[in-house]
């Protein structure tokens, strides 16, 4: 299963696979929330700085991943969803952090608020809420 997930966004994304690519990917697709550098870093085990954010820009520019921050400080990534890709990134859902134990989320809502000001043309819309999650509750 997780091979043929992989096989497809190489695929759909016209990447080579190399092994550092694939050892990242893998990361992505067994994560089931956002992930920081440090959790990514931790996961692959050796590999260059410089080659995983090379890898992790690639991801981002293909529409494999995207970049979530809520501060200055703090970078997280998750995996996009089919409906993305390397020209527009496409996330209706909120990314929620919980006050309490600092966990991020992406929540999908089944309307997600359009936005129109006039004389402007939104490209992209990024919705950060916090608050406390179901298990701190």
């Amino acid at each position: 299963m997780l091979h043929l997930k992989i096989k497809n966004i190489i695929k759909s994304t016209n990447i080579s696979l190399t092994k550092s690519r694939k050892k990242v990917l893998i990361v992505f697709l067994k994560a089931s929330k956002p992930i920081s550098l440090k959790y990514i870093r931790s996961a692959i085990g050796k590999m260059d700085r410089v080659t995983l954010f090379r890898i992790l820009s690639l991801f981002e520019e293909k529409g494999i991943i995207h970049s979530i921050r809520f501060n200055d400080v703090n970078t997280l990534y998750a995996l996009c969803n089919d409906e993305c890709s390397g020209e527009k990134h496409n996330h209706n859902h909120i990314h929620f952090q919980c006050i309490e134990c600092d966990d991020v989320s992406c929540l999908n809502i089944k309307e997600f608020p359009t936005i129109k000001i006039p004389n402007y043309t939104i490209s992209n819309l990024n919705i950060n809420a916090s608050g406390i999650c179901l298990n701190c509750s």
